[in-house]
């Protein structure tokens, strides 16, 4: 519960001022595993040519992602790891499109094994390790006619989480956080669906399967710590997203409900003024969150970066 409020605590401050929190020491490298949100070139690598602009340097966003901030407020870096097409070059090994739960060279348990081949099965105890993904899983579970196969999508995202975790753990890495899902009922291609089908229900039906996950990631998460030892940091993405969208006029967001830009059409809401007004708009996509909020949400997460291991 501390912890909690404490979170809570930083996301007022960092929604409304710039941050500067120096974290006990330095780490020798932040690796990252995760999806769109955080990837900075590792699904392009394999889908040549990826979307010209408003796509920013193979990011699905108009500039850099969330964890370049966190890397960068560190003194280190998010680059793509380059691992799907040889040795690794860069620390992120996110994969846009990527599950929590799968077994594609793109999900989650395929980037911890490779990370794992890449440094010769070691996690190295003075690096910061960032686990981010779950939204896919929850997109899934939001597309399924069938209730219980939803919960039991919910449930093996958490269960491969879990496993990962204690992998990693289990390999040394010591300073460790995860974020969990922002609210996928919340998204735009969410909204569309529902009016496409004539749903109106699955928005919140939708909230409620992203804060399943989220409640089920976080008791995970304290198993591991009793278990194992090891204190990790939950960052409640979800909470903090939604905290940018109740907040979005002060914040000088003028749309907190539409897409700047669509994929699904391949043009701007007439809003947006060809992407010259991105930094009004909350979501980049139907899906992603735009560059003003990226950075937002980096600084965030640095405010409760761990103390590095020595």
């Amino acid at each position: 519960m501390i912890k909690r409020t404490i979170l809570k605590i930083f996301f007022v401050i960092s929604l409304f001022s710039p941050l500067v929190v120096l974290a006990g020491g330095s780490f020798s490298n932040m690796y990252v595993f995760g999806d769109s949100l955080s990837d900075t070139g590792n699904l392009a690598s394999i889908t040549q040519p990826f979307p010209n602009p408003p796509f920013y340097m193979n990011r699905v966003s108009n500039g850099p992602v969330g964890v370049e901030i966190l890397a960068s407020s560190l003194g280190l870096t998010a680059d793509a790891s380059l691992h799907l097409i040889g040795p690794a070059v860069g620390t992120n090994y996110s994969v846009a499109g990527a599950h929590a739960a799968g077994d594609t060279a793109i999900d989650l348990p395929t980037q911890i094994n490779l990370f794992l081949a890449n440094n010769g099965g070691a996690a190295p105890a003075d690096a910061l390790y960032v686990v981010f993904i779950g939204g896919n899983d929850i997109r899934s579970a939001r597309d399924e006619a069938d209730k219980d196969q939803r919960k039991k999508i919910i449930k093996l995202a958490v269960h491969s989480i879990d496993i990962q975790l204690r992998t990693l753990i289990g390999a040394g890495a010591r300073s460790i956080i995860v974020v969990n899902s922002p609210d996928i009922g919340g998204i735009p291609e969410t909204q569309l669906i529902a009016a496409a089908i004539g749903d109106e229900e699955i928005p919140e039906e939708t909230t409620e399967l992203t804060k399943k996950f989220n409640k089920k990631l976080a008791k995970s998460i304290r198993k591991i710590e009793h278990q194992l030892g090891v204190d990790i940091v939950d960052f409640d993405v979800f909470s903090f997203f939604n905290s940018i969208r109740k907040n979005d006029e002060a914040l000088g967001f003028t749309n907190s409900k539409n897409a700047c830009f669509s994929q699904a059409t391949s043009s701007f809401n007439p809003d947006c003024n060809f992407g010259a007004r991105f930094g009004k708009f909350i979501f980049f996509d139907e899906i992603h969150p735009t560059e003003r909020v990226h950075e937002r949400t980096g600084r965030a997460i640095f405010a409760v970066v761990p103390v590095p291991v020595e």
